[in-house]
């Protein structure tokens, strides 16, 4: 068990990926969760499965550290040990602070710890707060925000939010059509679904922008210690000239507030961190959250890193990654090439 006041006193975020409810899910979505705790630390591990290479452990967002007083040798012995049962080559982190990863890094040893060839999670999140009224939130609102706002209600678009299986299925539909739309791999529908028999309805909804009966948008937002996460999302291709996505957040902050949040995370963001190639579309995507609160900083964290348990197998994992990336370089150069 990981205690949530643990957790919201040392997770920047609110510690929802480290939770037991978040254990729950990915339980129910078939992974195997293994807690572990001691003086100063809490979090859960899960275990993940690569061909011809054997196990990794993950830990979202974690492990959360205490770092007023932990035990660092009791945090690398029941890792180590979690690690060992498990047969994992690695360990995948992500730091919820730049002081909690040189923890990291004096208790497992500079070599040990390593950037992970990509991040997992965003390294930046952007939250709101919910405090005064539905009015004072308005005022602090971008003007383009706040116009769009009101162009959807005026023009007929309605939030919704249910927990109906056959508006998850709707909602299925929605990030299936987003996914084609902007060429990327979404989750099995199983998982998404997985939040609704997972999670008790006071933690999770779905809340649906129509007009009349056209779904429009989507979100999947979870309840957590004071925090609203949205964290899926999907739309149509129809009627975008309505700004459903702009009512819908507006409406699923409302619906937070009501529910006795205090905050609401958009989830990913990139205002401080440096943009890859390829990441134009984090351009829109914050600029669209940004607008909502302007003057909000971003939580901002380390990012993912992998502590190496089986150097041998951890160095053909990356070299397998390399390959990987130079085979995917190679056939878009010869789909370039003219015929």
């Amino acid at each position: 068990m990981v205690s949530q006041s643990f957790l919201t006193a040392n997770a920047p975020d609110g510690g929802l990926l480290q939770s037991d409810e978040w254990a729950r899910l990915q339980v129910a979505s078939g992974r195997e969760s293994f807690p572990f705790s001691g003086v100063g630390f809490e979090g859960h591990a899960f275990r993940y499965s690569l061909p011809a290479l054997g196990n990794y452990l993950s830990i979202p967002r974690g492990p959360i550290i205490d770092l007023s007083g932990f035990a660092s040798e009791e945090l690398r012995a029941a890792l180590s040990e979690i690690a060992r049962s498990t047969g994992a080559a690695w360990i995948r982190i992500e730091p919820q602070a730049d002081e909690v990863l040189a923890a990291l890094r004096q208790a497992f040893g500079e070599q040990e710890v390593v950037p992970a060839p990509r991040d997992i999670n965003p390294r930046e999140t952007f939250t709101a707060s919910l405090d005064g009224r539905l009015a004072d939130w308005l005022s602090r609102m971008k003007p383009k925000v706040r116009y769009n706002v009101r162009l959807a209600e005026k023009h007929g678009v309605t939030v919704r939010f249910t927990r109906q299986p056959q508006d998850v299925e709707t909602f299925l539909d929605l990030i299936a059509s987003t996914a084609s739309r902007k060429s990327i791999a979404p989750h099995q529908r199983s998982y998404y679904q997985s939040f609704f028999t997972a999670l008790p309805e006071n933690m999770c909804t779905l809340a649906l922008a129509e007009h009349g009966d056209i779904p429009l948008a989507g979100a999947l937002v979870v309840f957590f210690a004071g925090t609203a996460y949205y964290l899926h999302g999907g739309s149509s291709d129809l009627r975008r000239e309505l700004m459903a996505p702009f009512l819908l957040h507006f409406k699923c902050m409302e619906e937070a507030k009501r529910c006795g949040m205090r905050r609401y995370d958009f989830g990913g963001v990139r205002i401080r961190t440096k943009r890859g190639v390829g990441d134009t579309d984090w351009d829109g995507i914050t600029r669209f959250k940004q607008g909502f609160a302007p003057d909000a900083d971003p939580i901002v964290f380390p990012g993912t890193y992998d502590i190496i348990i089986s150097p041998a197998r951890y160095a053909i994992y990356r070299q397998s990654r390399r390959l990987a990336g130079l085979r995917r370089i190679f056939q878009s150069m010869l789909s370039h090439l003219p015929l």
